[in-house]
């Protein structure tokens, strides 16, 4: 069972940008997880982690990718899983 509705995939970042994303994300109460090329950040709610790409944005240059993955059922309701893919340029 997916315990968070949205991750958003930071990569191809510098390194002092990372750390700025990082304290960004530690803020909104989003669970941080280091990885090879960047950052995965986990959020509980879709629309947090919208603001925080929002905010992110602002200060500095990606491409943003959305998808969605089927994440299984909770009673009779589909759960979705929200992959944000931010690669920076």
């Amino acid at each position: 069972m997916v315990n968070h509705p949205c991750i958003v995939q930071v990569r191809d970042v510098q390194q002092d940008k990372i750390e700025t994303v990082k304290r960004m994300a530690l803020k909104r109460n989003a669970e941080v997880e280091g990885v090879k090329n960047g950052l995965d950040i986990y959020f509980e709610d879709v629309n947090e982690a919208r603001k925080f790409i929002s905010k992110l944005k602002k200060s500095m240059k990606f491409r943003i990718k959305m998808s969605t993955k089927y994440a299984g059922l909770r009673g009779s309701r589909v759960r979705v899983l929200f992959v944000y893919s931010l690669r920076g340029f």
